[in-house]
């Protein structure tokens, strides 16, 4: 069966959990795969895994998202410890190389097995696969958070300047958003992909994303509220004030703010001063329109296993959240020394009353 058929059949499967990822598939502790492709005609295998770690729990889907430069690759897997057959995977490429591939098994537990085989390439190039997740369809979720206490609330507050969803060309939700007014807290990730060097890329950037969460993981939208690329641009994703999906079981009252990059070894990307003080400039709007405090703003690995926002950017989660308070009390080092004024005063003038 052919990759094209499988994408239709997948498609028409019913919609996962609502929020956050599966657990994620390392291979020797590495979640990146790097491997090169020879132009060649006819079908042959050119990168097998071998088995991966074995994930937590039982899983019956896999996704994996990276990037092809040449659309002549199809991709199969299998789950290690159980019968030897191979699935072959959907694939989804876009013209920029970047690709998203889904595949469905019997539920189960165990190692996955991944394989690439080359059906025609026209030139050596390299592939990545920058995450693969497994997790069990239809998997529920569990009891949300209450919200805690907010501060005062101002409806006039004024957002930083963003590219609205029609500058990326984004497609309706599937299902209609659910609304969630009163947001009172804010999580922070990484996209776990491309490190976009333009807006134009990172407006395609974030295309992608949406397709890969709407067709992919079969979620409404693209999982976040707002991504800020490596220049500091802001780009709205879904819309403020509806529930996100980026976050399992906490995406109540919780806005995504996700990094473009992947901000964790072995790529490392650092975020950037720009793009920092967009997140701040996000936050501040953030805690003075809703009244969010700003030890509010977590990690996403503050709420489950994940390297997620990578270990490049969450040691900056204190300074951000200093940052996010709009008016901040002055240091005890920049407030006004009224003694050292009179002492200096005194030593200018010795006859002036004490």
């Amino acid at each position: 069966m052919r990759a094209e058929l499988l994408l239709a059949l997948l498609l028409a499967a019913p919609a996962l959990r609502a929020g956050d990822l599966g657990d994620e598939v390392t291979f020797g502790a590495r979640r990146v795969i790097r491997f090169q492709v020879n132009a060649s005609s006819g079908l042959r295998t050119v990168f097998d895994s071998g088995p991966s770690d074995a994930p937590a729990g039982r899983w019956d889907t896999l996704l994996i998202q990276g990037e092809m430069p040449d659309p002549g690759l199809r991709f199969s897997a299998s789950r290690a410890s159980g019968p030897a057959g191979w699935i072959e995977l959907a694939v989804k490429r876009f013209p920029d190389g970047r690709f998203w591939a889904r595949g469905r098994f019997p539920k189960g537990a165990g190692a996955l097995r991944l394989r690439a085989l080359a059906d025609g390439v026209s030139a050596d190039h390299e592939v990545i696969v920058y995450s693969a997740e497994v997790f069990e369809e239809g998997a529920g979720a569990g009891a949300a958070a209450p919200p805690p206490a907010r501060g005062p609330m101002d409806p006039e507050a004024q957002a930083p300047s963003f590219h609205a969803r029609a500058a990326w060309r984004a497609l309706p939700p599937r299902q209609p958003f659910t609304p969630d007014p009163l947001p009172w807290r804010v999580t922070l990730h990484h996209t776990d992909g491309r490190y976009t060097q333009s807006l134009a890329q990172s407006l395609d950037e974030t295309r992608f994303i949406q397709d890969f969460h709407q067709n992919g993981r079969r979620w409404t939208d693209i999982a976040y509220h707002f991504v800020v690329d490596p220049l500091g641009n802001i780009i709205e994703a879904r819309p403020l004030e509806t529930l996100g999906a980026h976050t399992l079981n906490n995406n109540e009252g919780n806005v995504g703010v996700v990094l473009l990059g992947k901000y964790h070894s072995p790529r490392s990307d650092m975020p950037t001063a720009p793009q920092l003080a967009s997140v701040i400039a996000l936050g501040r709007y953030l805690v003075k329109r809703f009244g969010i405090e700003p030890a509010s703003l977590k990690g996403h690995r503050d709420y489950k296993s994940t390297d997620c926002p990578g270990d490049m950017a969450y040691p900056r989660l204190p300074e951000l959240r200093r940052e996010f308070d709009p008016a901040p009390p002055p240091a005890l080092s920049s407030a006004f020394d009224w003694d050292a004024q009179r002492a200096r005063k005194s030593a200018a003038s010795p006859n002036a009353t004490r």
